[in-house]
């Protein structure tokens, strides 16, 4: 195996070298490969005249598919990290590890350290057991029957539409659909199958196709019945907005009681929701999937509602609406725009210290970002449902004002001037901080915070919380901040308790390639 991952990088650093630009002195190509890709983070030639400009390097995609296959075979590894140095006089250097580390995007991002792959943060309505107000269900089986037939002659209208449609679904099948949700069918669903097992994909309710029942019980397990996670690289501040209308839909990427019936193909899905928030109605539709990882929107009251609304009839169950167009905004000043269906403000490039008082129009703000700008008070967001914040400090401001926070869960500060972390002791629900734009804090104190699951410092702040003897005893992931070598990221994941032994390291030069 050492010959053919020697000659493997051998070839990537000829490739480097016969395509560097001027008056380079080094390139790092940073990769991951594994079985569902190959892909560079972070990677780039070092032209120390021309410090300002990037310039593009090879993409091996090949070769680190190969090393990939040989890793996995050799050490069991399903995915890889590595990281391969090389220079001009074509001397290299190779280190290749298991995807406990992740690089991040870009040549200052640092790395991402898995320490247990098992854990997954809790969001909040997986622990929401509350019934809702409205029991009942709103849909009405032989209405939806007769919207369904309406809806299916509007789309064999078209030209060559027609759909063929598929036998219905049998008892036994809904027998064993329900056993495997543990709770029945919404009953105006159920009275759709037993017209049709869905439509055979030929998208007949308003572009969406409808999901016979076994592909709608696959899709079930497969994308709504569990969160989504992407790791601790994209989810580490994960947020998940409230519905539209408020607490109709229980706060979660994913849940066992959303059962998707129609989709465009697109990695969307509407589903029936037959476990929902306490103003909700069991058997109501939402919109779940890829571009609802923040939260699911709501749809309308039944799938007798929806079926009406194909049919441009109002949804006489729905509840009211707060009518914000948009519950993300990124502006570059707290003005007009903030709403009170607002839940996350970015906000980028304004004039420090920012007055973050106009944050009283946005009561359900859970994510705030202050990008390239800093506060000195942090009063204004005490009384916010903030589960994320973002923030750069003045020099005068501190964290008092977040004392006793009963929501905050993700905190990122920026500060030169040294901060009294003394406050986060009081956040029962912080999981996740980063305080590698920090100065001087005391870092022993993070031992204190039990809930802590991830932490972001620099590479000199992981040196001295090290040296404190101080560790927090229950991190689940952590980042080392900057643009530290791979090598660096192996002797923290050393000092977090990982072992490392396994590492692959080699070093060489092209010109002792053999042909």
């Amino acid at each position: 195996m050492d010959l053919t991952v020697e000659q493997t990088a051998r070839r990537i650093t000829a490739d480097v070298v016969a395509k560097a630009p001027e008056g380079w002195t080094a390139c790092v190509l940073r990769g991951h490969a594994g079985p569902w890709g190959t892909g560079l983070s972070g990677s780039g030639y070092v032209v120390p005249e021309r410090p300002d400009v990037h310039f593009s390097v090879p993409f091996p995609h090949q070769a680190l598919a190969s090393l990939a296959s040989r890793f996995r075979e050799s050490h069991g590894w399903e995915a890889i990290v590595l990281e391969l140095t090389c220079r001009p006089s074509g001397v290299f250097e190779l280190v290749v590890f298991r995807d406990a580390l992740q690089p991040g995007s870009g040549p200052e991002d640092g790395w991402t350290l898995t320490l247990d792959p098992g854990f997954r943060p809790s969001e909040p309505g997986a622990a929401d057991d509350t019934e809702p107000s409205a029991p009942s269900q709103a849909g009405v089986p032989e209405e939806a029957v007769e919207r369904l037939r309406a809806v299916l002659r509007q789309h064999a209208e078209r030209p060559g539409a027609e759909p063929e449609m598929p036998a219905p679904a049998t008892e036994e099948q809904f027998v064993a659909a329900e056993r495997h949700l543990g709770r029945p069918l919404p009953a105006d669903l159920r009275a759709l199958y037993r017209e049709a097992d869905g439509d055979g994909g030929s998208e007949s309710l308003g572009g969406h196709a409808w999901l016979s029942l076994d592909q709608a019980l696959a899709g079930h397990d497969d994308y709504t019945a569990v969160p989504t996670w992407f790791g601790w690289e994209l989810d580490r501040n994960q947020v998940i907005f409230d519905a539209d209308p408020p607490n109709t839909v229980r706060r979660c990427s994913g849940r066992p009681g959303w059962l998707p019936f129609a989709t465009r193909y697109d990695g969307n899905f509407l589903a029936v929701d037959l476990a929902p928030a306490a103003d909700g109605r069991p058997g109501q539709v939402i919109e779940v999937g890829r571009d609802f990882t923040d939260g699911p929107r709501y749809v309308a009251s039944s799938v007798t509602a929806w079926l009406g609304g194909l049919l441009g009839r109002p949804d006489p169950h729905a509840p009211r609406q707060t009518g914000d167009r948009s519950r993300q905004l990124v502006v570059p000043a707290l003005d007009e725009r903030l709403a009170p269906g607002v839940q996350a403000v970015h906000l980028n490039d304004a004039p420090s210290p920012v007055d973050l008082t106009p944050l009283a129009a946005t009561p359900r703000l859970r994510r705030l970002h202050l990008n390239r700008c800093a506060t000195a008070d942090l009063s204004p967001v005490a009384a916010l449902p903030l589960e994320d914040l973002a923030v750069n400090l003045a020099p005068d401001a501190d964290l008092t004002p977040l004392t006793d926070h009963p929501h905050l869960a993700s905190l990122t500060i920026g500060a030169e001037a040294p901060i009294d972390l003394a406050p986060l002791r009081t956040l029962p629900a912080l999981r996740s901080l980063d305080l590698s734009r920090c100065s001087g804090p005391d870092l022993a104190l993070l031992a204190d915070l039990p809930g802590l699951h991830y932490l972001a410092l620099s590479g000199t702040q992981w040196t001295t919380l090290a040296a404190t003897g101080r560790l927090p005893a229950h991190l689940a992931a952590a980042r080392l901040a900057g643009a530290p070598p791979l090598t660096a990221a192996l002797d923290l994941l050393t000092t977090l308790g990982v072992d490392t032994s396994t590492a692959y390291r080699l070093s060489g030069t092209v010109e002792d390639a053999s042909s």
